[in-house]
């Protein structure tokens, strides 16, 4: 029964997007390879799609792993019918050839929302994104969750005040990312036997290991490094507190950099405390660049992807949410007496013409299975009525999760229910 807490997760999620004003859209699941390989290093994770035996295809195809470079694809397709900055949401299913285990899956829901501009996007809306992180968290029940946040603005300030060259600078980064999992002296270490020179194993030491932004800019300011990445960062964190995301919620994080390479801002990653070997359980970031493949035209965005098949099991597993089985279904009429079939039917009509879920039990069977099927699907109210019953004018009503019944005027059994669902 995951699956129905997860429909649930979606539309908690699905109402937080559109109370920041993001609108629904839906791309292909089968792309084409060269979209799907625009941009990042994914080619070996993508499921191709071959079209049935003795059809001629000059064209590959595969299932999206991701919904960001399909979104690149949409925008320049579409951008002379689309409202700019264009708010979408998009929740669907992706596809990874990955090795399935705790937490991994190769078919898994993405709950995606990315504003994009045309021809430049104001970096507020960098600062927009960890307030609509948060807000998502919060109301799926996970109020423990830290927003990282970096810039590569930064890195390339330091880039050119050491002169690194582009693998120097990739070195470092991939480094500097694996060191969450394995710790900065190890990543440090591993630069090392790569030829990284000791004065820049040093800073980056210095730097990462920093209190404050105002340790931060010491370090800068002591190796000649420009602060205008930092500035964005800093003030991307302090807007984002604006905008409504607790200050406790978010923490800046120079080792963050995330891995594909279409990224060319400010990134985010979220952790839950306390369960940092799960990764960041929804990441994202600024892309300035990856509309080109498909458009001359310049298209900057920035946007998260929360992978919420993999958030769910981890979260159940964990204990960090009720994962009980339970139905969409509130209430069960049992059936005791087939004379009196048309009073079940038409309560069951009144139920969900007040938009109570209801199921009339249409089997042969007696009290004790019908109220176990209620039971198994996790349906909380059960309906009873028998002659006695009818010719009272009333039914009674068993609340299956508090093992309570009371008696209820047929009149007010919806009013009843809605009271308490």
């Amino acid at each position: 029964m995951r699956q129905q807490i997860e429909c649930e997760m979606i539309d908690t999620i699905r109402s937080q997007y559109e109370l920041f004003g993001f609108q629904p859209i839906e791309t292909p699941a089968v792309e084409r390879m060269d979209v799907l390989t625009a941009k990042g290093g994914m080619g070996r994770q993508i499921y191709t799609v071959g079209k049935p035996e003795g059809t001629e295809s000059k064209t590959a195809m595969g299932l999206h792993f991701d919904l960001t470079v399909p979104l690149a694809r949409y925008v320049a397709c579409h951008a002379n019918d689309l409202t700019f900055p264009f708010r979408r949401y998009q929740i669907q299913k992706v596809w990874r050839g990955e090795r399935a285990q705790r937490g991994r899956f190769r078919e898994f829901y993405q709950c995606d929302i990315d504003v994009v501009g045309r021809q430049n996007l104001d970096d507020v809306y960098d600062a927009e994104i960890p307030a609509i992180i948060s807000s998502v968290f919060e109301a799926i029940g996970v109020s423990e969750h830290i927003i990282h946040v970096s810039d590569r603005r930064i890195w390339r300030d330091v880039a050119k005040a050491f002169g690194w060259s582009p693998e120097m600078s990739g070195l470092v980064l991939q480094e500097l990312d694996k060191s969450q999992r394995d710790g900065l002296d190890t990543a440090l270490s591993r630069m090392t036997a790569q030829g990284v020179e000791d004065r820049v194993t040093a800073f980056v030491r210095d730097m990462v290991s920093a209190e404050d932004f105002a340790g931060v800019r010491q370090v800068f300011e002591s190796s000649d490094v420009a602060l205008d990445g930092l500035r964005v960062l800093e003030n991307t964190i302090a807007t984002a507190v604006l905008l409504g995301c607790s200050p406790d919620k978010i923490h800046y994080d120079l080792t963050i950099a995330r891995g594909l390479d279409y990224y060319t801002g400010t990134v985010f990653e979220t952790f839950i405390p306390g369960r940092e070997e799960w990764g960041s359980v929804c990441s994202g970031g600024r892309y300035d660049d990856l509309s080109e493949y498909f458009s001359k035209e310049k298209f900057p965005g920035v946007g998260v992807s929360i992978g919420l098949s993999r958030l769910l099991n981890l979260l159940v597993d964990s204990g960090m949410i009720d994962g009980t089985p339970r139905s969409a279904t509130t209430v069960l009429v049992t059936v005791l007496e087939k004379e009196h079939w048309r009073r079940y039917l038409e309560l069951a009509r009144d139920l969900r013409n007040a938009g109570i879920a209801t199921i009339v039990y249409l089997e042969d069977a007696g009290l004790g299975k019908q109220l176990g099927y209620a039971s198994d699907l996790g349906i909380p109210y059960a309906i009873i009525a028998g002659g006695n019953e009818w010719s009272a004018g009333c039914v009674k009503i068993k609340d299956l999760n508090q093992r309570t019944e009371d008696k209820v005027a047929c009149s007010e059994v919806v009013s009843y229910i809605a009271a308490r669902r």
